[in-house]
């Protein structure tokens, strides 16, 4: 799977020019303008919670965009970007994964706060913690979505046990989860480390596991609950993501849980629409 999940040309450029202390902010606008797809993700990160201050309109201008990312940031940035643009399918599953990155990224950074000064390292494991599911859908579409679909209920309940039988079923056709797969790919694309470990990081985890890698593992679980809440009471909410608390050992009240992980999805779903209004 990782063998066969090469980055396409743009994100090579990319990549090669964020690595170049001489490299000017046009000449990486310029490579990213000339693909949609990293397009989309650099104006969906720059209006993320991280990198737009609070009450500033939202960016819609490219270059404006990779301004506010700053090239400190889009060192590391730009492999988590060209990552999700390498694996950005018209599938609707993808689209899918692609919009739920955003929020998992928003979800992390809240709650590993005290993980350290950057906030945009939680951010990058939450926005790439569904790159091995990315994958997956890519190379081996049909069977990878009979697979989800297995483990969705058809009238949206959701529950721990739901995504505990995902891995369980990734296991039985990949040998490893997508978790796995995922760390693979940032390791062999030279991401840190420290992002790779976060993103293999499963549920049932110890208190003591570095937070990046509860804050992550919660993230990833408590997405697709966050993105079905408006059909949930909030009671139902709480609960659910008080559970996925406890399976990876994250300390936060179950109420303010939930307000980190709707506002995550509010923010989320305003960037989204700015990155869309201009691509």
């Amino acid at each position: 799977m990782v063998e066969i999940c090469p980055f396409p040309a743009s994100s090579q450029r990319l990549l090669a020019l964020v690595s170049s202390e001489s490299a000017s902010m046009d000449e990486i606008a310029s490579v990213v303008a000339s693909d949609p797809a990293l397009a989309t993700q650099s104006l969906r990160i720059a209006n993320s919670t991280e990198f737009r201050r609070a009450g500033a309109e939202p960016v819609r201008d490219l270059r404006r965009a990779l301004v506010a990312i700053g090239l400190d940031a889009l060192r590391n940035m730009a492999g988590a970007m060209a990552l999700l643009a390498t694996f950005a399918t018209p599938d609707e599953l993808s689209l899918d994964l692609h919009a739920r990155g955003a929020v998992s990224g928003s979800i992390a950074a809240s709650l590993a706060v005290s993980s350290g000064p950057d906030r945009g390292l939680p951010f990058l494991c939450g926005l790439l913690c569904e790159v091995g599911a990315l994958a997956c859908l890519a190379v081996d579409g049909p069977a990878y979505l009979e697979l989800r679909k297995r483990t969705i209920s058809i009238t949206g309940a959701w529950s721990a046990n739901v995504a505990l039988a995902r891995e369980d079923l990734e296991r039985l056709r990949y040998g490893v989860t997508t978790r796995t797969i995922g760390a693979r790919l940032l390791r062999r694309h030279l991401l840190p480390a420290e992002i790779a470990r976060a993103v293999e990081a499963g549920p049932r985890l110890a208190p003591h596991a570095p937070l990046l890698h509860r804050a992550t593992a919660f993230a990833r679980l408590a997405t697709p609950v966050v993105v079905i809440a408006r059909g949930l009471a909030q009671s139902t909410l709480t609960t659910q993501l008080a559970e996925l608390a406890k399976l990876t050992a994250i300390d936060v009240d179950a109420t303010e849980l939930a307000r980190i992980c709707l506002s995550a999805a509010s923010n989320a779903e305003r960037s989204l629409r700015s990155a869309r209004s201009e691509t």
